[in-house]
């Protein structure tokens, strides 16, 4: 990555409401609700759920005022600061955007060695904990083996988590609301539903992997009853994994599941 693409990439991802996701995917692999599985389950998530939320309330202020900092540091040119700062917020929260841009200046050579293979370990490191950036980045480093070997059958999987399939969910999304309301094309309930299924089945699948996105907008289809019977249990349980994977809005959504004020 170029000197001005890692800078524009930490100064304008205005991530503020990052927090310590993989405590949480601690936490629930130890309930055995099946919440890390992609696959919430009876029995209920409320009790970590309600974790989720303190810990988020709690902790962004110190997260904001943190990236802040980081933030002017880059756009000022003070690498080394900046990557001092970066390892607090990876070792305090864990931070999954400050491993990212850990991997940025090791792979730039910003205030640090250039070095491909510490490049690649901050890239993985952050997507495993749901960065999507950081995930793209995984898939391009195993397919140039570029700081590992490569490996094109992770290239693909890392790419897929990424990139195509949650696209591909909105694409499908989009035309099943054009055929439900009469959108650009004549209203066709049947091709509206097949549509609607195609976008959910995509949105299952990635909701598995560390994608957060996609957990959120299964959890919503589930919270609203969109294409699937009206089921607070499982919304609640892809909204907690969408969170734990640092996808800062599913915190609103599950205050709201739990008739709190956001």
């Amino acid at each position: 990555m170029s000197t001005e693409g890692a800078v524009m990439v930490a100064s304008n991802g205005r991530r503020w409401s990052s927090w310590a996701g993989p405590a949480l995917l601690a936490i629930l692999s130890q309930t055995g609700t099946g919440v890390l599985a992609g696959e919430p389950r009876a029995g209920g998530p409320d009790v970590q759920c309600a974790m989720v939320v303190r810990t988020y309330l709690e902790r962004a202020p110190l997260m904001r005022r943190s990236d802040e900092q980081i933030v002017r540091m880059l756009d000022a040119g003070r690498y080394q600061q900046a990557d001092s700062a970066l390892r607090t917020a990876v070792s305090r929260y864990p931070d999954a955007w400050a491993g990212y841009v850990l991997g940025s200046l090791y792979a730039a050579g910003l205030g640090v060695p250039r070095n491909a293979g510490s490049a690649f370990h901050w890239y993985l490191w952050s997507a495993e904990r749901g960065n999507r950036f950081a995930q793209r980045q995984v898939a391009n480093a195993y397919l140039d083996g570029e700081g590992t070997e490569r490996n094109t059958a992770k290239a693909a999987y890392w790419f897929r988590i990424g990139i195509a399939p949650f696209q591909l969910a909105i694409m499908y999304n989009s035309l099943s609301e054009i055929y439900a309301k009469g959108q650009l094309a004549p209203v066709n309930p049947p091709k509206a539903s097949y549509y609607l299924d195609k976008g959910l089945t995509e949105l299952r699948e990635l909701a598995r992997e560390p994608n957060g996105e996609a957990a959120y907008y299964l959890g919503l289809a589930y919270e609203r009853g969109r294409g699937v019977p009206r089921d607070r249990l499982e919304a609640v349980g892809y909204l907690c994994r969408a969170a734990a994977l640092q996808y800062a809005p599913a915190v609103t959504a599950i205050r709201h599941l739990r008739g709190q004020s956001k």
